[in-house]
């Protein structure tokens, strides 16, 4: 019979401590009662343990917890008020356990405050209940077994969210059983009120809290397949046609007190754009309708009234965002609040455009009905994090405010119709894909007054409340593990860098030879050189040796299979289409994320026509660098067209040339074309932020290059990235294909053939030997005989001025 162990806080009022061990004492199941204190000097009661702890919710803590729960089951009091338990509750407890196999038990209570019983239901926990203050109540059974399990996962040392930590790695392999009937009763020592309470997560005194509950949710989140890593969807801002920049959107039932404050902050605002104002009067009854009514001379009021009466905020917010006078971006103003200053409007919209992001978050200044801060005073919600806020975003109730919303996206998620967490569930479902931004200037002022629908709620409302938010994580979770567990081959739909770095993922699971090699690259030896006043590094990469000894003869290329194509790819290899092109793992990687886009048709390798498919590929792949390599300019399949491409900062070259000095040479539009000097080697720079005008100025260069007798092109190498909403795009003139050193024989050899990364400022030796012998010295030689002179640099020139005179 005795098959619970308890534990419980030894309270600093030792008859609080005696009352609950008289309770536990009446119960035949407890063994041994264990009592927690964070204080040295304290003594242990009579009949029980005592056990000196670093805090109560210290991992620490649930580690020692673990090894004293050699019983079927651990009895956890949080509380250091009195427990009273209900009649046979523990019996209950326990035959609910056997009967559910449940990892955890916990129950309605009821609450004592100021001497009268208050029922304190709680609600069922599921996949999507992550917040770290879920309410279990004050009394937690937890089956032995799998706590001693939950506890032996826990590999980090919270001070804070050691309790946190168990729970969700327990839930990762149990169920936690919510047993709806009151079994027990304590002592409720919070008596805020629930909009006291609804700030607690952002105010600055719990930093360190929040931070460490962070990382036991980061960590839990990729445990269960459902971690985001900080990759997102570019936006172009280019869709629709809209009437205006920016349309500010005000839901409003009954708000007579408050509504003329609302519009006020909005039609003073100062911008560089057209606005306007959108309110949704949801029937008011209390003159709210009248007060709007006397905004009606100013035309950037637009005044609706629904003609359904089923619509709570969500659904006012679909109608505004569907008007066709609703403006590019849509942004929020409930009917309590204002914006606190005439730029907040302009703030905003600047966000989009500086942060590319899908919603952008402001800050606000917690106010009373007279805008007098209270407290918690600022809410700048400093917990997002543009690497790790969308994963936070499950642990925490909210987002902030105000929001806003690029319009296109709104109208395609589309808005909840409820009243409650509308905000939060658009927030989940737009950071799935794309960045939100942050705006950490107070730029809202929101009011705290007794009109508030958050104000004071029962706690049935603050429960069906907090379920409809766990429902929403779970569905927005189901949906991130369905979309980490997408297969690798996917639709041609648009691609952009988290589709890549997703089929990469996949590939590095799934086939071996990719694995066995992307983990070698982890060891490769590298040492850096300076040439010149550029930075160059070398890389001894053995795998490399089927791309630098390829034979590339036409007699060899006609004798091997094409692996590029289709049909010759390893079964392993799977692909994401993309138009006429198929994204690739390069299962021989030089880049940490390496990839190989061919042409789905067997065609040669030649740029002439394809500069423009290698900008729209990109644009798409914003994280990486794009490159071709020409049929005898490094390219191991010459017969095959195809791009490659490598994460962004492995390669030297971007950040290298910006402290080369460029000649300008020619514009189209605002394209610039002009000639890099002081670099290792010469090299031509297009930057644009239209690709045709890119394309133009590149077909115009390219018809002034030489072409060699007997070759297909000019030879050449390029290298090309889309940044700060422009591309950048490198041409390399070459005039040899591999240096004399190449075909050298004894101690003059070295196996290097130069293609667009050596150029880019890695240089690959697939042999050790020349890795420890290659010097500057060697590499200048290299590049000096197989790119271009400063003589041959002008001829190049010259031939451009001619064709535009």
């Amino acid at each position: 019979m005795k098959r619970i162990n308890c534990f419980i806080p030894l309270s600093p009022d030792p008859e609080q401590t005696a009352e609950t061990l008289k309770e536990l004492r009446a119960c035949e199941a407890v063994n041994t009662i264990y009592l927690l204190s964070t204080d040295p000097e304290a003594q242990p009661i009579d009949g029980t343990t005592l056990l000196s702890v670093t805090g109560l919710n210290a991992s620490a803590t649930f580690r020692t917890i673990a090894r004293c729960s050699d019983t079927d089951f651990t009895l956890l009091y949080t509380r250091h008020t009195t427990l009273r338990l209900g009649y046979f509750a523990l019996e209950r407890m326990m035959r609910i356990a056997d009967d559910s196999g449940a990892g955890l038990l916990y129950a309605d209570a009821y609450h004592q405050t100021d001497g009268r019983l208050v029922q304190a239901p709680v609600i069922d926990y599921q996949t999507g209940s992550l917040r770290d203050d879920f309410n279990f109540g004050s009394l937690l059974l937890f089956r032995a077994e799998a706590l001693r399990e939950a506890a032996s996962r826990m590999t980090s040392d919270f001070r804070h969210a050691g309790l946190y930590d168990l729970r969700l790695k327990l839930s990762q392999k149990a169920q936690l059983l919510h047993i709806n009937e009151y079994l027990y009763t304590d002592v409720e020592s919070d008596t805020r009120r629930s909009g006291e309470k609804m700030f607690d997560y952002v105010d600055p005194k719990n930093r360190e809290v929040q931070i460490e509950m962070e990382e036991a949710c980061t960590e839990h989140l990729k445990a269960i397949g459902g971690y985001l890593a900080p990759r997102f969807e570019p936006i172009a801002f280019d869709a629709g046609d809209f009437p205006c920049e920016a349309s500010v959107i005000i839901p409003v039932r009954n708000r007579a007190r408050t509504i003329t404050d609302a519009i006020g902050s909005v039609l003073k605002q100062q911008t560089r754009f057209k606005f306007n104002l959108i309110i949704i009067d949801n029937h008011s009854t209390d003159g709210t309708t009248e007060v709007i009514d006397r905004f009606a001379n100013d035309e950037r009021v637009i005044h609706l009234i629904p003609e359904r009466n089923d619509l709570g905020i969500g659904g006012c917010w679909n109608l505004g965002v569907h008007h066709p006078r609703c403006g590019k971006f849509a942004v929020q103003l409930d009917s309590d609040d204002l914006y606190a200053s005439e730029r907040t409007l302009q703030t905003l919209v600047d966000a989009f455009y500086q942060q590319n992001c899908g919603m952008v978050v402001g800050t606000y200044q917690m106010t009373d009905f007279e805008l007098n801060p209270i407290a918690p005073g600022i809410i700048d919600h400093r917990e997002w994090t543009p690497e790790n806020g969308r994963n936070n975003a499950l642990r925490i109730n909210g987002l902030g405010a105000p929001r806003a919303f690029y319009t296109p996206l709104l109208r395609q998620v589309k808005v909840p119709n409820t009243s409650y967490g509308e905000d939060y569930a658009l927030g989940l479902n737009i950071s799935r894909r794309y960045q939100i931004g942050r705006v950490y200037e107070v730029v809202y002022l929101c009011r705290r007054w007794e009109g508030n629908s958050d104000a004071a709620l029962s706690i049935e409302k603050s429960n069906a409340n907090n379920l409809y938010k766990d429902r929403i994580r779970t569905w927005e979770l189901q949906a991130r593990i369905a979309l980490n567990k997408k297969p690798a081959r996917m639709t041609p739909l648009e691609i952009n860098s988290n589709r890549i770095n997703q089929l990469i993922d996949s590939q590095l699971t799934e086939w071996e030879t990719a694995r066995r090699n992307y983990r070698a690259l982890e060891s490769v030896r590298v040492k850096e050189l300076m040439l010149g006043n550029c930075p160059v590094k070398v890389q001894f990469n053995p795998a490399r040796i089927v791309s630098s000894a390829a034979k590339v003869d036409a007699r060899s290329l006609k004798e091997r299979p094409c692996f590029l194509c289709a049909g010759n790819r390893p079964a392993e290899q799977q692909g994401l289409a993309d138009g006429d092109y198929t994204w690739l793992v390069n299962p021989f990687p030089i880049f940490p994320r390496h990839l190989t886009i061919p042409d789905n048709r067997h065609t040669p390798q030649l740029i002439g026509g394809r500069v423009g498919d290698l900008l729209r590929l990109t644009r798409e792949a914003d994280e990486f660098v794009l490159f071709y390599n020409g049929p005898r300019c490094g390219a191991s399949a010459p017969d095959h067209a195809h791009f490659q491409a490598g994460n962004k900062g492995f390669l030297p070259l971007g950040e290298a040339i910006r402290s080369c000095r460029q000649e300008p040479l020619l514009t189209h539009g605002s394209a610039r074309l002009s000639l890099v000097t002081e670099y290792i080697c010469p090299l031509f720079l297009i930057e644009a932020r239209e690709a045709d005008e890119a394309r133009v100025l590149f077909d115009t260069l390219y018809r002034a290059f030489d072409q060699p007798a007997g070759e297909p092109e000019p030879m050449l190498n390029l290298v090309a990235w889309y940044e700060a909403g422009g591309w950048h795009l490198c041409i390399f003139p070459r005039t040899r294909h591999r240096p004399s050193c190449y075909q050298a024989e004894g101690d003059a050899n070295i196996l290097l053939s130069p293609a667009s990364v050596d150029l880019g400022g890695v240089f690959i030796t697939p042999l050790e030997k020349d890795f420890e012998k290659i010097e500057a010295g060697d590499l200048q030689q290299i590049l000096a005989e197989v790119c271009p002179n400063r003589e041959q640099i002008d001829a190049i020139i010259n031939r451009l001025n001619r064709q535009q005179s």
